[in-house]
């Protein structure tokens, strides 16, 4: 009897990662190859059969396959409509993929999966209640209420960074003011560290050091903030307060067990984490905030394809 296995595929704009996963979410293989998206979507596609079929051996009889990838689908029918970082418009993959391995076929938005991933085999395993954070760039997040992902009615639910946290604050490029991500992403980090050491190139030697002239990033920003640098410090204590307060929200409306935090930003730690704690427990319900488990992801770069793939079992 043949053992029963799920495919999982994370299609970034650079490389494709394939997993081939039991039914307990173990990886049984792993295969990558680069993406080449200017060859065109079909010899994209191509490679991404390949690499299904290079996991399969013998005694495996593959279940469904899961696609993570960003840009703007319509899952229902298996159709990326829009990808910028492929230059896809209207592809058909799922009905593709569903033509040559003649299972279900998964289209899911490549936060979301990652999310869902965490949640079923990573930090968040366990839980039935789950948020998914990602501060990098900007900040978003990926839901899981009661075992399901919160898509909302086009995919987009999860925009954790375009809350409202500062009513009088600048207009954000999504229209809204006082985003959270003005203040807490990566982006923002460096912004405002930019700011800073613009007013005060004194005080803020250690870290124009660190940035060599090239423009400060929030890596600058963790690093100086290492080394006991007051300037690095109060930005990253700024930024923490204001996550805290947009994480408020979430767990008042979510009422999650687990937030797991990801991405760049989220890896600067204490000078990040502990002001966050603060904010929660000045400004959030108790019972609510008291309650909440955070944690670091667990799966790395592997999170999305392993959601894509779970998410057919």
């Amino acid at each position: 009897m043949s053992d029963q296995v799920y495919a999982g595929i994370d299609l970034g704009g650079t490389k494709i990662l394939a997993l081939l996963l039991d039914g307990n979410g173990n990886v049984l293989h792993r295969a990558e190859t680069a993406t080449n998206a200017r060859e065109g979507a079909e010899a994209v596609i191509g490679r991404m059969i390949g690499l299904i079929r290079e996991s399969l051996g013998p005694g495996r009889s593959l279940a469904s396959i899961g696609v993570a990838t960003a840009g703007t689908l319509r899952a229902e029918e298996g159709v990326v409509a829009y990808a910028s970082n492929l230059g896809w418009n209207e592809v058909p993959l799922g009905k593709r993929l569903e033509a040559e391995f003649g299972v279900p076929v998964n289209l899911e938005n490549d936060a979301n999966a990652a999310a869902y991933g965490e949640w079923a085999a990573g930090a968040g395993k366990g839980s039935r209640h789950c948020v998914y954070v990602t501060v990098s760039t900007g900040i978003g997040a990926g839901i899981v209420s009661s075992g399901r992902l919160v898509r909302g009615r086009d995919n987009s639910a999860g925009e954790l960074g375009h809350i409202t946290i500062d009513l009088n604050g600048p207009r954000c490029l999504c229209g809204n003011v006082g985003c959270l991500e003005l203040y807490a992403s990566g982006t923002a980090i460096a912004r405002r560290a930019g700011e800073l050491a613009g007013e005060n190139p004194e005080a803020a030697s250690l870290l124009l050091s660190k940035s060599a002239g090239n423009g400060i990033t929030s890596r600058h920003v963790a690093e100086a903030a290492s080394e006991g640098d007051e300037l690095s410090l109060r930005v990253l204590r700024e930024a923490g307060l204001a996550l805290g307060n947009g994480l408020v929200s979430i767990i008042h409306i979510m009422n999650p067990e687990v937030i797991v935090i990801g991405g760049g930003a989220a890896n600067i730690g204490a000078p990040l984490m502990e002001p966050m704690q603060e904010a929660l427990a000045d400004r959030g319900i108790s019972s609510m905030t008291s309650g909440v488990r955070f944690a670091s992801p667990t799966l790395g770069k592997e999170a999305g394809a392993i959601g894509a793939a779970l998410l057919g079992k």
